[in-house]
């Protein structure tokens, strides 16, 4: 083998292989509803992440989702879960009756209000204050631009029934794990 492709090798392998480790030393806050269902949504999201790039996520639980909206705009949180029908209150905006219509709504709106990006919706939540997606703070996504593509990996799987099974489970972080594990996402 010749030096030059030697090196374009070398240079090749460290341009392709980096960017999975691109998240591997940072931490991520992860905000969650003090609820079983939001404990288990943050797990499925936490461990997901962590799993998938070495990232660290930790969780911060909240009394509230109002609660949790707050501290993301005070940038103390990087990622909620929120309901597309709560955030509509929050904005004071009439609902348009339709899940994908208000999910479209608060996504723009709170792009242009407070620099929160809505990710895919989950899949749990249609029936009533739904969808719930999760909604990042767009700084932190240029901090971690896989992010987005990794989430959207859940996208629809977390049904209003998955999420009921998993809450019953008991433990949240056990029972995140082996949702992803069945999903074949970790």
């Amino acid at each position: 083998m010749t030096l030059k492709r030697f090196v374009c090798a070398v240079v090749g392998l460290v341009l392709f292989a980096t960017p999975g480790l691109a998240c591997v030393g940072k931490t991520l806050i992860l905000g969650a509803v003090a609820r079983p269902e939001g404990r288990v949504v943050a797990q499925i999201l936490a461990v997901l992440i962590n799993e998938r790039t070495g990232t660290t996520v930790k969780i911060q639980e909240f009394d509230g989702p109002d609660a949790a909206h707050d501290a993301m705009v005070r940038h103390e949180v990087d990622i909620v879960v929120e309901a597309a029908g709560r955030a509509l209150e929050r904005l004071d905006l009439a609902d348009p009756g339709d899940p994908k219509a208000r999910y479209d709504l608060v996504k723009e709106a709170y792009l242009e209000r407070f620099n929160l990006v809505w990710l895919p919706p989950l899949g749990y939540g249609e029936a009533g204050e739904g969808p719930a997606a999760p909604v990042a703070r767009k700084d932190i996504l240029r901090k971690f631009p896989a992010l987005p593509r990794l989430i959207a990996k859940t996208r629809g799987l977390v049904t209003d029934d998955v999420l009921a099974t998993l809450t019953d489970r008991g433990d949240p972080r056990k029972a995140a794990r082996d949702f992803l594990r069945r999903r074949k996402l970790i």
